[in-house]
């Protein structure tokens, strides 16, 4: 998992680097901890960062943030808590771009784009949900099969062979009504094991908000 490189060339930080301050950092100094406020987000411009993300105890690593990639924004652009964790793997200097620099663009900005933006970002905060953590209890694990049928259904909807597509979502239409006969039945189920899997997990792809049931533009 990599950042996004907005630098190749220097044009973001060449832009506006009489208004971002450095941070220089020695191998192993945090950036940021998961679960803080994010009022910030980095431009590498020396060096690498990693970032990591707790999950069931363990420390899971997301990936590395190599020169020009930016990293912290999803906190900043949602206002949430930071998703994970930033260490210097080696001596690195960021430069720090702050939430009012975030908050002129996007006022500024289209609202279809701005409403985007936001959705695209609770997607890529409850993906780590899903596939990082392994479900716990019996309430988790027809969560997550709800949710593996429901991105069976999108793949089918892309497929072009009508008729295998008309198969597979009938398919899918037999797996839905048992799992619906599954959900019953967890909701009974005297399982005391806390569960890590919230309905509003599952409901991060809110595209109807922004475009409508026909694909008609709403905002």
């Amino acid at each position: 998992m990599g950042g996004l490189n907005l630098d190749k060339q220097g044009h973001f930080t060449n832009a506006i680097s009489g208004r971002l301050e450095r941070l220089h950092l020695k191998a192993g100094q945090r950036v940021f901890s998961q679960g803080d406020v994010g009022n910030a987000a980095y431009i590498v411009q020396k060096g690498l960062i990693r970032l990591y993300q707790a999950a069931d105890d363990q420390q899971v690593e997301l990936g590395d943030i190599g020169v020009g990639e930016i990293f912290g924004e999803m906190a900043v652009l949602d206002q949430g808590s930071r998703s994970a964790s930033a260490v210097a793997i080696e001596d690195s200097t960021v430069a720090i771009v702050p939430l009012p620099v975030f908050q002129h663009k996007l006022k500024n900005a289209d609202r279809f784009l701005a409403a985007l933006i936001g959705l695209f970002i609770k997607n890529i905060r409850n993906s780590p949900k899903l596939f990082l953590r392994r479900p716990r209890s019996f309430r988790d694990h027809v969560k997550q099969m709800r949710m593996f049928s429901w991105n069976m259904r999108r793949f089918a909807g892309r497929i072009q062979d009508v008729e295998m597509a008309d198969d597979l979502l009938d398919v899918l239409d037999r797996l839905d009504a048992n799992l619906v006969d599954l959900n019953n039945v967890s909701e009974l189920c005297a399982d005391n094991r806390h569960d890590l899997l919230s309905e509003d997990d599952l409901t991060g792809n809110g595209f109807v908000d922004v475009i409508g049931t026909e694909g008609q533009r709403k905002i």
